[in-house]
């Protein structure tokens, strides 16, 4: 990690401040923005984020919660790990690895007791700390960190870079799918209050199984090659993690003091955004310091896009000949009122309350003005009983799941997405609890009603990349696997019944609880009642054949019919698909020899622009064996380049053709086009192509 250590002399305004002291509390974060304006320096660190100002969040991540530091050290060592087998620069290297070291910052402002909550946060809980990562952003913003960092960690929190709102929708840039990867794997290898660590091995698993949906293969596939090397050696030197996260411990009173200040102004910032529509600040130079996630929703201009630049009234309002409020605050040196009007989407108009605030210095000199600005008419809070109201009627009061009501409308939903779109089928999971009622006999109802919300929790644990967990009615629930294949759902359904028979549920001793599973993929012909039926009659195959199993259940019916091309491929038992890659060509030998050497490959032929493999060998009479190693296929590729990626620059990218053809005669089609597809995407995760 970057040997930071706190600074001990911290501005006078940072000292003796009063928690609710607005203007003390806003002038310091003008003083951390008039820090990095006086900055000036060549250093590779203050072209990402003034380093001073990267000194003090660390320091002030630190005297909040030193595990948060140490989480994020780890990150960035695996970030770093990860970028490294990327092929990415030192200049590239340390943007990601300072990325990771802000990336939980907004936790600063965060009390303990959510913080360190021992179970699954309330849908308000979450937000909150939601709301405390988008303050973080907004500080970032303020400090004219890089926009790239600034991306990088407001994307991996779900954040929209421009508008700083939440968003599902995001294309995620290359930096966030690293730091989602290794935050993901260093919180899956770390324990929990609510269960033990995973392994090496189970977390990578589960990176594995999430890499269609919620991870990048390839960026999972760089972390494995990075554990799989001497380098990896230094996460587990716990000398090295003590020292450098103890460099930013603070080491007097001056320097505890000017951390709490911090902390202060992150709860203090996020009560802003809690109880005002919008806010903003402008600094005596008349430029726009902070513009809020509310400001930016109601005015209709990202933060990104006037941060640092000139204010004028025209930017929130209509201009008129009366002088601007802001000018007032400057000159009069006193807060004042005035009424804002504006239109919304529907062109009706709205009225908002606006409070103009001077921001003083220890000297007295008003050195900003903050605008906070309110709807007159409604309370904000009040806003939130429709939320507070469709969470009622949407969520399992026990458990906090979806209830059986909203599983139909999702499930309906998804059905629907998937008539439209059939190329990749989804999978529904049954499981119920066994043997639920004599749990209820022996340890009462009390126990049992803890044993059911301990199970959902678990089960959200254990699948967080877009599975829908529904309460289906007693001790039944239903997982809802979008875009999810049989095959696949059924190893993330044995995944959660073994972590059930291994977990300590409602917190008892004496007790063992299992769970039943069935497993059902949607196929043509199919209603959402035929699916969901046969998922529940696989469910009673499980337990009719002793319980604490999986089992699935599919139609006699064949799938549906095979393209022509398909058809060709089959009857010439070929196999063809394209791979793009970003990879140099100076590295693609290099990334080819690893192949070779890793699956038990060999080069038959290799010419200036393409190259023939075999994969595997044969069995000793020259058939095809069970196991993959003893499936023998020859892999054609064709090289071409492509036109470069505007989108990145410097990057080249090459076209590969390849053609996959059995070494002697597989028993079944189906049998050599898994073993194919099996070859092209290892080939593809080694090339880190897309």
């Amino acid at each position: 990690m970057l040997p930071f250590s706190s600074s001990d002399t911290p501005a006078a305004s940072y000292l003796n401040t009063h928690p609710m002291e607005s203007s003390r509390l806003l002038n310091s974060l003008i003083e951390i923005v008039k820090t990095v304006e006086g900055a000036s320096s060549n250093n590779s660190i203050d072209q990402i984020i003034n380093s001073q100002i990267l000194r003090r969040l660390l320091s002030a991540t630190y005297f909040r919660d030193v595990e948060t530091l140490k989480h994020s050290r780890r990150v960035g060592l695996l970030s770093v790990g990860i970028g490294s087998r990327l092929g990415w620069e030192s200049d590239e290297l340390r943007l990601i690895e300072i990325a990771s070291l802000l990336h939980d910052i907004g936790k600063i402002g965060i009390p303990d007791h959510i913080l360190h909550k021992p179970g699954k946060l309330s849908p308000d809980e979450a937000e909150y700390i939601t709301a405390h990562h988008r303050v973080a952003v907004e500080l970032l913003q303020a400090c004219r960190a890089n926009s790239e960092l600034i991306e990088i960690v407001a994307q991996s929190h779900g954040i929209d870079f421009e508008t700083n709102l939440q968003s599902h929708e995001i294309a995620l840039s290359l930096g966030s799918r690293i730091l989602a990867v290794s935050d993901a794997y260093e919180s899956l290898t770390s324990s929990k209050p609510y269960r033990p660590a995973y392994d090496e091995k189970e977390a990578l698993k589960i990176l594995h199984d999430q890499s269609e949906k919620g991870f990048d293969r390839n960026v999972v596939a760089a972390l494995e090659r990075w554990l799989n090397s001497d380098e990896a050696e230094v996460l587990d030197d716990e000398s090295a993690a003590e020292a450098a996260v103890r460099a930013n411990a603070p080491t007097t009173e001056t320097a505890k003091a000017n951390m709490a200040c911090i902390c202060q102004l992150f709860q203090y910032l996020h009560l802003l955004e809690s109880l005002y529509d919008a806010f903003y600040i402008v600094d005596d130079s008349r430029r726009v310091v902070t513009w809020s996630t509310g400001a930016a929703r109601l005015f209709g201009f990202p933060a990104v896009d006037l941060i640092g630049q000139s204010w004028h009234r025209s930017i929130v309002a209509s201009t008129t000949s009366k002088k601007d409020p802001i000018e007032i605050a400057f000159t009069e040196f006193k807060p004042h009122c005035h009424i804002l009007n504006l239109k919304d989407v529907e062109g009706a108009d709205r009225e908002f309350d606006v409070q103009s605030v001077p921001i003083f210095n220890d000297e007295g000199k008003v050195v900003a003005v903050a605008e906070f600005i309110c709807d007159g008419n409604e309370s904000k809070k009040h806003r939130g009983q429709f939320r507070k109201l469709q969470m009622a009627a949407t969520r399992d009061a026990l458990t906090g799941v979806v209830n059986r009501g909203e599983l139909d409308e999702l499930t309906e939903q998804v059905f629907a997405k998937w008539e439209a779109e059939p190329t990749i089928p989804f999978s529904v999971v049954f499981l119920d609890i066994d043997h639920f009622k004599a749990i209820n006999d022996r340890l009462s109802h009390a126990i049992g009603d803890r044993v059911l919300i301990d199970i959902a929790r678990l089960i959200q644990d254990e699948l967080y990349s877009g599975e829908i967990i529904g309460r289906y009615g007693g001790e039944e629930f239903v997982i809802l696997c979008p875009e999810t294949p049989l095959e696949t759902a059924l190893e993330r359904a044995e995944r959660v019944r073994r972590a059930i028979m291994d977990a300590k549920i409602a917190g008892r001793e004496d007790l063992r609880v299992t769970a039943s599973f069935g497993v059902a993929q949607v196929e043509p012909g199919d209603t959402t009642e035929t699916v969901i039926k046969r998922a529940d009659q696989a469910l009673y195959d499980a337990k009719n054949a002793g319980r604490n199993r999986t089992c699935h259940r599919a139609t006699r019916r064949t799938k549906e019919s095979p393209t022509a091309e398909q058809v060709k491929n089959q009857k010439q038992w070929i196999y063809r698909t394209e791979i793009v890659t970003c990879v140099a060509s100076s590295m693609l030998p290099a990334k080819l020899k690893g192949y070779v050497l890793d699956n038990l490959s060999e080069i038959l032929e290799v010419n200036e622009n393409e190259l023939l493999l075999q994969v595997g060998v044969p069995g000793v009479f020259g058939g095809w064996g069970s196991k993959t190693d003893r499936q023998p296929v020859k892999v054609h590729i064709e090289f071409q380049d492509l036109p470069r990626d505007e989108k990145v620059a410097g990057t080249k990218r090459i076209l590969l053709k390849t053609t996959t053809e059995p070494i002697g005669r597989p028993s079944k089609h189906s049998t050599f086009h898994t073993r194919a597809m099996y070859v092209v995407e290892s080939l593809r995760s080694y090339l880190i192509a897309d």
